[in-house]
């Protein structure tokens, strides 16, 4: 219980620190496995925070997002596959 009251404290620290400055956003799509045609969305976020600016970048299906390395190669496709499949077992 105090793990999860601290994150969910520094959680909120971290957010009332940054701004979102830049964002975009692409639309695609898996295209191989059980979920082959789900569509999920990449989107990346530059913030601003009192220490500089950086670059997040996560995948997002239906509401739920999950971070993700753009240059790191099929990482963002991973994630979304994992993403889904998490979906699909929580509401199926």
């Amino acid at each position: 219980m105090v793990v999860r009251s601290v994150a969910l404290t520094t959680a909120l620290l971290l957010g009332a620190c940054t701004t979102v400055s830049n964002e975009t956003r692409s639309q695609a799509v898996l295209e191989t496995g059980l979920n082959a045609g789900e569509r999920y969305e990449i989107r990346t976020r530059l913030l601003e925070g009192p220490n500089g600016s950086f670059e997040q970048t996560s995948v997002v299906y239906r509401g739920y997002s999950k971070t993700c390395r753009i240059d790191s190669p099929n990482d963002c496709k991973l994630a979304a596959r994992q993403l889904i499949e998490e979906y699909d077992e929580l509401f199926f």
